[in-house]
C-alpha cells in the first residue's frame, strides 16, 4: 500500500501504448481472460454489479474491477461466485503489486514512459484475475473508452454502453456526440453491444459504429419496462413481461438492471441460465452509495450524483420515493465537474443545502460551491468545514418527516457513510 500511495505517474493520460508495454512484460495477462466491457457516463458500477451478481449466483467465478473505490482499497478488485462477493486478499494483492512493480522498474531503467496509476492498477487487476482463475471479468472503463487503459483487452464477449451524458469534457469532447464516439471505442467487430441511451445523439453514434463494425446492437426499449412498485427497500418491475425485483433503491436502477438482463441473455453458448436464475441475480445484487439509505430516523440517503445526468436520475428518485418530505441537502464535488448544472437540476427539490469540500485533492472549496448555489438558487445555503460538520448541521435541521440527501462525489460517500453510522 505504501508503494501504491507513493507511486509517481503522469496523472490522467489517455492512450494505450504504456499499457501495452506494461502488459507485455507481465506475459499478457489480459489475453488469458474473457471480458464483459462496460463504458458510459452513468450507471456503469450498478450495471456491472447486476451482471456480476447474475453470473455469480449461477456458479461462475467472476472478477470485477471497480474504480473509484468508496470504502477501502481492496474493493477495487472483487470476486463473486455462488457464495457472494469477496475483495482481493492481502496476499494476492501483494503478489500482483510486486510483479507489476518489477515490470515498471524495468521500464524505468530502459527510459520508457511510465504507466499512470490507473494503468498500473488495471494491469495489476488483470494479474489477480488470472491468478484466481476467473471464468469471466466484468470490466468498467475508467475514462471514455477508445483510449482508456482497459481497452487493450481482446477476448470480449459483450460490450455494454450505459447512458452517455456530459462529463470529463476536457478529455472526451464538448458534445454528447463526441463523448459517445469515445465511449463507442470499446465496440469490437462482431461482438454484441447492449445499450440504453436517453440522448438521441448518443444512440445514433453508437448505432453507426455498430453498423461499421458489424456488431449486433441490442437496445433497451423503455416501452418494455413497467414499474410495478418502488420504495426505499427496492423496486418491483416487469421487463418484456417477466417480473424482477431489485434491492437497490433509486428509479434509475431499473434501467441498469435491464441492461444487465439483456447482457446476460446475449453472452452466447458458453454461458447459460434460465429466467428464474436471472431473477435471483437481479434480486441479490448490491452496490453501495447509490441512493442508499444509511439511517432511518431521521432518514439519510447518499448518492454518487457527480454530473448533470446523474443529478437528473437522483432528482427523479427523490421526487418519486421521497414525495411529501422536506429534503435537506449536503453537497461536495470535484473542481473539474459542472457543479452549476448539478445545482440547476437539484435546487427545486431541496429545502436548504450545506456545501462541503469533497475530501480529496481535487475537492472544490466549500465557499466556492456555496457561492454558486447562492447565485442560482433561493434556497438557504451554508458551509461546513468538514463532512462531519456538514452532516451534523443538516441533521439538526430535520423535522419529523424530513430527509437528508447527500451527493456530489464518490470520494465523499465513504466518509459520509462512516460518519452517519457512527451517529
Amino acid at each position: 500500500m505504501a508503494y501504491i500511495k507513493n507511486y509517481k505517474s503522469a496523472g490522467i493520460s489517455l492512450g494505450l501504448e504504456r499499457m501495452r508495454e506494461l502488459c507485455s512484460r507481465l506475459d499478457y495477462p489480459q489475453q488469458k481472460l474473457s471480458f464483459i466491457h462496460i463504458a458510459g457516463t452513468n450507471g456503469k458500477g450498478s450495471t456491472a454489479a447486476y451482471i456480476s451478481s447474475i453470473l455469480g449466483v449461477n456458479g461462475y467465478l467472476v472478477g470485477r474491477y471497480v474504480s473509484p473505490v468508496v470504502f477501502q482499497y481492496e474493493e477495487c478488485i472483487q470476486f463473486e461466485d455462488s457464495r457472494g462477493i469477496t475483495f482481493i486478499d492481502r496476499q494476492l494483492l501483494a503478489e500482483a503489486v510486486t510483479e507489476t512493480a518489477f515490470a515498471i522498474a524495468a521500464m524505468e531503467r530502459e527510459g520508457k514512459e511510465l504507466p499512470t496509476i490507473f494503468e498500473f492498477e488495471t494491469a495489476m487487476a488483470f494479474l489477480a484475475f488470472v491468478k484466481r482463475g476467473c471464468q469471466i471479468v466484468v470490466l468498467e472503463a475508467g475514462l471514455g473508452g477508445r483510449e482508456d487503459a482497459t481497452n487493450i483487452i481482446e477476448n470480449v464477449i459483450a460490450s455494454v454502453i450505459t447512458p452517455v451524458g456530459r462529463d470529463h469534457m476536457k478529455m472526451l469532447g464538448d458534445t454528447v456526440e463526441e463523448i459517445a464516439r469515445e465511449k463507442a471505442g470499446i465496440i469490437r467487430e462482431g461482438v454484441p453491444v447492449i445499450s440504453f441511451q436517453k440522448e438521441k445523439a448518443a444512440a445514433q453514434v453508437i448505432a453507426s459504429v455498430c453498423e461499421q463494425k458489424s456488431a449486433p446492437l441490442i437496445t433497451i426499449c423503455p416501452a418494455d419496462i413497467k414499474l410495478l412498485r418502488s420504495d426505499l427497500q427496492g423496486s418491483l418491475f416487469s421487463y418484456q413481461g417477466e417480473h424482477f425485483r431489485t434491492q437497490m433503491t433509486g428509479i434509475y436502477q431499473i434501467e441498469n438492471a435491464c441492461l444487465a438482463i439483456e447482457t446476460c441473455r446475449n453472452l452466447g453458448s458458453g454461458f447459460s441460465f434460465d429466467e428464474p436464475q436471472l431473477m435471483v441475480g437481479i434480486r441479490e445484487a448490491r452496490w453501495r452509495g447509490r441512493f442508499e439509505v444509511v439511517n432511518q430516523e431521521p432518514l439519510v440517503l447518499v448518492d454518487g450524483a457527480h454530473n448533470e445526468s446523474g443529478a437528473r436520475a437522483l432528482r427523479e428518485s427523490v421526487e418519486t420515493l421521497l414525495d411529501g418530505r422536506r429534503i435537506h441537502g449536503v453537497m461536495g464535488v470535484f473542481r473539474d465537474k459542472e457543479y452549476d448544472k448539478i445545482i440547476e437540476v437539484m435546487r427545486p427539490v431541496l429545502q436548504d443545502i450545506v456545501a462541503v469540500r469533497a475530501p480529496a485533492e481535487r475537492g472544490l472549496e466549500a465557499e466556492v460551491l456555496a457561492k454558486a448555489w447562492r447565485a442560482s438558487s433561493c434556497v438557504d445555503v451554508t458551509t461546513a468545514d468538514s463532512v462531519k460538520a456538514g452532516l451534523k448541521l443538516a441533521l439538526q435541521r430535520c423535522g419529523g418527516n424530513d430527509a437528508v440527501v447527500m451527493f456530489g462525489s464518490l470520494s465523499l460517500l465513504g466518509e459520509l457513510v462512516r460518519r452517519t453510522k457512527k451517529g
